[in-house]
């Protein structure tokens, strides 16, 4: 590097730009030296002597101390023949600016890292078949990875599959072929592929942390882990078959590897590749999941806009690696002659994205996002302060000197005002929250960081407001998982054990159709007509779905058996309410259709 180089090099990278000392320093006149001294030279009288000399004064001078000789100067540095050129240079934490912490960052990071996973995995595995309820799509997901497991196209019910990308059902088949467990009920199967993405949140949780640490000083990057390990709503979605678990794992390996890119030396060439590379990872997050590419595209496209935190060809790079997998996958899509078939299934999940068709979330249901807020505070308090807190924490962060930390901030502005435009006007699904909050974890902690350096006054209050948030998500995470909710698979047991041999069984919602159905003498009869035509005994219902509009009865059926059934089971949980299985009066069920009094399915009620 030559010596022209060291300051520019200085102020990218935030190191002290001090000279070296021995430019500064003064010759001293050697000792026993005699007549005049030199030019610019300071003499040093000897210690002990003051004032002028005593005019005709004999004998010798007084003998200065001796001086150590001048060192030579330095060698110059070796030129640099490949210097990266990168348009953008990411401000790295030194190791003297990590505090009392910082020898844990020195050759102890990958065994605290390791740490931070096991603990993340630990948290995820109590309670994984009892803390969280059956929930509608992980059946589904469950039975389209066990046909892609089979080397089949994805399916579900004799229908080839393309709502979702196949990425999520080819590590769902994996580990079924791995483990052998194909062959399963659906209920069962679901409660295997748990430990799947129990095993991914993990990964999460470590990628998480290793994102933090390459912008922010270890403290805050542990409390961002302790989120992320412990958040309820990350808890819920860790713990259950769900897509967004895997493409956020994708996401948050896709940056963390950009900006090591950013940050380590290599040649133009091998910088090159590596961000193909690092669009390729992104593009395994969009065959997870289409949606991603609000979380991806945008902010790689802002990033060049905004402050040129990347360079166009860098961005162009990264997004052209990223459509290598989705085109392939297309590819295999037209080999197979359903093009077609590919491009509706598209389309109506476009359409459900913008909410021009509004057949799931808050605005389809008889249940308002308010309500729904206020019902799952005690759960998710923590979660709905990170859901409201990622918009703004980006806005924060954007206009920050770091690289690194502009791009987080960045993420953090697309992720928030698509949070905001779904609540507005899409088809918000609790689900989709997912990656809202575990961007908000990673682009608050940044904001944390950016703004203590900011304004040095506020780093103690900084952080006690920040231990308080770490140590209520730490009580509400704990609580979730010792907390029991598992009504479906209570009411199987039960039903399994007490149920007369060949008893008829009305199913009045999803979840319950999916995980019983086919049975013998079982069927989805949603209506008392049908459970009158179908002779049925006993009627399964589930309370919170019924009332809230999910299920396939309406919701008069669960007040009509309420009236005229008997309660022979009931357990109750937090997201289905309780489970109950009703023993029909016969004369009631045939005198209430004769009188009219028929409740029609939600599909036929309108």
């Amino acid at each position: 590097m030559s010596a022209g180089e060291y300051p520019r090099l200085s102020r990218e990278f935030g190191w002290p730009e001090d000279e070296p000392t021995w430019r500064h320093r003064v010759p001293s006149r050697p000792a026993g030296a005699t007549g005049p001294r030199p030019a610019g030279t300071t003499g040093l009288r000897p210690a002990g002597v003051t004032g002028p000399r005593p005019a005709g004064a004999t004998g010798p001078r007084p003998v200065r101390p001796p001086v150590r000789p001048l060192p030579p100067p330095p060698p110059p540095a070796p030129t640099v023949r490949h210097v990266p050129a990168a348009p953008a240079v990411t401000s790295i934490i030194r190791p003297s600016q990590r505090g009392w912490t910082g020898r844990l960052t020195i050759g102890r990071t990958w065994p605290l890292t390791a740490l931070i996973g096991l603990v993340a995995l630990a948290i995820r595995a109590i309670g994984l078949e009892r803390a969280n309820d059956l929930y509608v799509d992980e059946l589904i997901y469950a039975q389209i990875g066990n046909t892609v497991a089979q080397g089949r196209i994805p399916s579900f019910q004799g229908t080839h599959f393309y709502l979702h990308p196949i990425g999520s059902f080819l590590l769902d088949a994996v580990f079924i072929d791995l483990l052998g467990v194909g062959s399963l009920p659906v209920m069962d199967l679901v409660y295997v592929l748990r430990w799947l993405t129990a095993l991914i949140g993990a990964v999460t949780v470590v990628l998480g942390f290793r994102l933090l640490r390459k912008v922010v000083p270890l403290p805050i990057a542990l409390g961002g882990a302790a989120v992320l390990a412990f958040d309820p709503f990350i808890l819920r979605n860790d713990s259950r078959v769900m897509l967004e678990t895997p493409a956020t794992m994708w996401t948050l390996g896709a940056w963390l590897l950009l900006l090591g890119v950013l940050t380590n030396p290599a040649t133009p060439w091998v910088r090159r590749w590596r961000e193909v590379g690092v669009g390729v990872v992104f593009g395994f997050a969009l065959t997870t999941k289409d949606m991603t590419a609000i979380q991806i595209l945008v902010p790689l496209v802002a990033a060049v806009l905004w402050r040129r935190t990347l360079a166009p060809a860098q961005a162009g790079r990264i997004v052209l690696g990223s459509l290598l997998p989705y085109t392939v996958l297309v590819a295999v899509v037209a080999a197979t002659g359903d093009l077609g078939e590919w491009a509706s299934q598209k389309l109506g999940g476009l359409r459900r994205l913008i909410g021009l068709d509004q057949m799931t979330g808050f605005h389809a249901g008889n249940v308002s996002l308010v309500g729904r807020l206020i019902a799952e505070l005690s759960r998710f308090g923590t979660s709905y302060v990170l859901l409201g807190l990622c918009l703004f924490a980006g806005l924060g962060t954007v206009f920050a000197k770091s690289t690194a930390r502009r791009l987080m901030g960045l993420i953090g502005v697309s992720t928030g005002l698509f949070g905001v435009y779904s609540v507005v006007a899409g088809a918000l699904e609790e689900q989709f929250g997912y990656y809202t909050v575990v961007v908000a974890v990673v682009v608050a902690a940044t904001s944390i960081a950016e703004l203590r350096d900011r304004r040095p006054a506020l780093r103690r209050p900084l952080a006690i407001a920040a231990s308080v948030f770490v140590a209520a998500t730490l009580v509400l995470g704990v609580s979730a998982r010792v907390t029991v909710d598992d009504t479906f698979p209570q009411a199987r047991a039960w039903m399994d054990t007490h149920l007369p041999p060949g008893a008829r069984v009305g199913l009045t919602g999803p979840v319950a159709q999916l995980a019983f159905l086919p049975r013998e003498g079982w069927g989805d009869w949603p209506s008392l007509s049908q459970l009158r035509d179908h002779d049925a005994q006993y009627v399964l219902t589930s309370s919170s779905p019924l009332e809230q509009g999910y299920g396939d009865a309406a919701p008069q059926l669960l007040t009509w058996l309420q009236q005229h059934a008997r309660p022979v089971f009931t357990a109750h949980g937090p997201t289905n309410g309780d489970t109950t299985v009703w023993q029909v009066d016969r004369p009631a069920l045939d005198a209430g259709v004769a009188a009219g009094q028929d409740v029609p399915p939600v599909a036929e009620s309108g």
